[in-house]
């Protein structure tokens, strides 16, 4: 497996400004009122976000939970295949959560697929009682209570079509027991608003903080107050093999804190690049939400970094400085797509690219991902500092829990 240098951690250190002594080769420093951290937990099986607001304020942005380790679909679970996905996550939240506060505020399940919200298979255990069976979101509160979950189908799951299956049927048994048993608060994600997701301790000291929710379900924000715009046209005028796919359907939105911007978007993709000509133009959703966002500083890469996302439009748009590939399976990043992070013919300016999990077989097609990429295994948090004038990366260990910073990059100047 390809592993990060612990020289070019310290070329990075050596270029900033920060008062901060390198953290490389001990723990990752707690989070401190006022800074914003954003933690990509690798586990292998799919992506995990969780968010420490300035006040305090958690977001977990789902949970991995790919169940079954087989190649090349899945990596094999970090740090080890002793628990399952949802379980190192929440063992994960637990550990940085903040002092005094014993829950996770929200969470925000993308889109509904297993390797986000956590695959539900034959012999998935079940909760306590026998109500739903324990996988990714399902499993996190036998760890980590949740306060309230968004997601994009509550309550009716029924656009563009009523959503089955083993893994979505077993998550909504979940959120009637946790509403009856605990308290559980559920919400639909709604496109435009910037009031959803919002400081619950102390926002009053925070005015610049920001989660302006972007697109959900083919509407995206319009740019002025809580509008929104739809991008499809009537599903009932297509066929059922033009209806649009979970991934175009996934949650966006974009976190501003004073000058610092971040984009999360699920597995949004772009359809008319995989075969030119034979999608629809309405299925180029990228770009319509990288423009309702802006220039950012940072972002998720989309749906992992696959062959049918992040395309040159949306990149030329968004122009982050730093991205993260939240990688899961052979192929992410995929080779065209990597070549369009680093293209400086999509913009000019400099870019820094941290992969949690390269596998060997990545490595020899995804050609220079070795060594042009900041890192290629760890957990990658992203840290702002309080004001959001600038922030830092740091790639953490992923084959243990110790939270062992590998490598330190910036800081960065917010734009």
């Amino acid at each position: 497996m390809i592993t990060q240098t612990l020289s070019i951690a310290l070329l990075a250190l050596a270029g900033g400004t920060s008062a901060h002594p390198p953290e490389v080769g001990q723990p990752l420093p707690a989070w401190r009122e006022g800074e914003l951290d954003i933690h990509h937990v690798n586990t292998g099986r799919g992506d995990a976000l969780f968010f420490i607001f300035p006040d305090g304020t958690t977001l977990l942005e789902d949970a991995s939970g790919k169940t079954v380790e087989a190649a090349p679909f899945s990596l094999p679970t970090r740090p080890d295949a002793s628990r399952p996905p949802g379980e190192w996550v929440a063992r994960y939240v637990q550990r940085v959560l903040p002092k005094g506060r014993g829950k996770i505020d929200y969470a925000l399940i993308s889109h509904f697929h297993g390797d986000h919200m956590g695959a539900i298979v034959k012999d998935s255990p079940l909760a306590p009682g026998g109500a739903y069976q324990l996988s990714g979101i399902t499993l996190v509160p036998e760890f980590v209570p949740i306060a309230t979950i968004l997601d994009r189908g509550w309550p009716t799951y029924d656009f563009p079509a009523p959503i089955r299956g083993a893994t979505v049927d077993n998550y909504r048994r979940f959120l009637d027991w946790q509403i009856a048993h605990r308290g559980l608060k559920v919400e639909r994600f709604v496109p435009g608003r910037n009031d959803q997701i919002a400081l619950l301790h102390e926002a009053g000291r925070y005015p610049t903080f920001e989660i302006r929710n972007l697109y959900s379900n083919g509407r995206v924000w319009s740019g002025k107050g809580n509008g929104t715009r739809d991008l499809f046209p009537p599903l009932e005028t297509l066929p059922e093999r033009e209806q649009p796919i979970e991934n175009i359907l996934s949650n966006a939105f974009v976190v501003r804190y004073g000058k610092f911007d971040y984009f999360s978007g699920g597995d949004l993709s772009d359809e008319r690049m995989a075969i030119p000509g034979a999608a629809s133009s309405w299925k180029q959703v990228e770009k319509p939400v990288a423009e309702a966002a802006g220039r950012i500083d940072a972002m998720k890469a989309n749906h992992h970094g696959s062959w049918d996302a992040n395309s040159a439009p949306f990149l030329a748009t968004l122009q982050p400085r730093v991205i993260v590939v939240t990688s899961r399976a052979e192929g992410h990043p995929a080779v065209n797509t990597w070549n369009r992070l680093t293209s400086k013919e999509l913009w000019p300016d400099e870019r820094d690219i941290f992969v949690t999990n390269v596998s060997e077989a990545t490595a020899r097609t995804t050609y220079g991902i070795d060594k042009e990429a900041r890192s290629t295994q760890g957990h990658v948090v992203i840290r702002a500092a309080a004001g959001g004038d600038s922030y830092r990366v740091f790639v953490l260990e992923d084959g243990d829990e110790r939270m062992q910073v590998k490598a330190v990059f910036g800081p960065y100047t917010s734009n």
